[in-house]
C-alpha cells in the first residue's frame, strides 16, 4: 500500500513571508487559469523575456491549458495565492516539476514569482515543496537548464561542479542535475540564489520544456505564475 501524500488536492499551507504578508500555498488545479492569466499581465516585460527569451504579450490558450491541466503525476504544480482587497485569490507563484519521460525518476523544475512577490522568501518556499513534493512520487533528481549570460551565473556552476553535478550542454544552454536526497543543504542555498538572480533578470533559467504546445515551438516556457 502506497503510503499517504502530504502534497494532495486538499493540501493547504498558510505561511507568512518576510514582509509579514500572508500567502496559501496548495496544488495548480484547471480552475486556475484566470488566474495564470492575470499573474501573466503581472510580470514585468523583463521578468517575461527572462522566461520565455523574447518578447511575450500574452499567453495561448494552449499554453494556460498546458500548465493548469496537470496530473498531479508527470506534471506537478504548486500554487501561491493570497487574498485580494475584496476577498478573490490573487496568483504570486507557481513551482513546476515535470518529469523526462513518463513515469521517469528524473524532471525538470521551474519556479515563477510574480515581480511585487520577489525578494521576501516565496521562491525558497516554494522549491522546498516542490522538492518535498517531488520524492512523494518517486522523482530522484531534478534537471534545470540555464541560459549563460554573465559572470555570477558561471560562478555559480563553478561551485555546484566539485560535488559531482552533473552538467552538460545542450543546445545553447548548460544543464546540472540535482539528486534530491542527498544534495547538501549548502548546494540548494547555491540553487535558490541561481534563481533568485533569474527572477531579477541578470540569468535565464529555462523551465520544463520537454513537452511543447503547438503554439509556443519557438519558446521553452517555464513554470508560470
Amino acid at each position: 500500500m502506497d503510503s499517504p501524500r502530504r502534497f494532495d488536492a486538499q493540501w493547504r499551507e498558510r505561511l507568512t513571508l518576510a514582509d509579514g504578508s500572508q500567502v496559501e500555498l496548495r496544488l495548480v488545479r484547471p480552475e486556475d487559469a484566470e488566474l495564470l492569466r492575470q499573474g501573466f499581465e503581472r510580470l514585468s516585460p523583463r521578468s517575461r523575456l527572462g522566461r520565455f527569451h523574447s518578447p511575450k504579450s500574452r499567453l495561448t490558450e494552449s499554453e494556460v491549458h498546458y500548465f493548469t491541466a496537470v496530473d498531479g503525476e508527470q506534471h506537478l504544480a504548486l500554487g501561491a495565492v493570497r487574498q485580494g482587497p475584496e476577498g478573490q485569490e490573487e496568483g504570486l507563484g507557481v513551482a513546476r516539476f515535470i518529469r523526462l519521460a513518463q513515469d521517469s525518476e528524473e524532471a525538470e523544475a521551474a519556479i515563477t514569482v510574480v515581480d511585487t512577490a520577489q525578494g521576501k522568501g516565496l521562491g525558497r518556499i516554494l522549491m522546498e515543496r516542490l522538492v518535498e513534493a517531488a520524492r512523494e512520487r518517486g522523482v530522484e533528481r531534478f534537471e534545470f537548464l540555464v541560459l549563460p549570460g554573465n559572470a555570477a551565473m558561471v560562478r555559480l556552476l563553478d561551485e555546484l561542479n566539485p560535488d559531482g553535478t552533473q552538467v552538460r550542454k545542450e543546445e545553447d544552454a548548460l544543464c546540472f542535475t540535482l539528486p534530491l536526497a542527498t544534495t547538501p543543504r549548502r548546494k540548494w542555498n547555491l540553487v535558490f540564489i541561481l534563481l533568485g538572480l533569474a527572477a531579477q533578470g541578470a540569468l535565464s533559467v529555462l523551465g520544463p520544456a520537454r513537452e511543447r504546445t503547438e503554439e509556443s515551438e519557438t519558446v521553452r516556457p517555464p513554470g508560470e505564475p
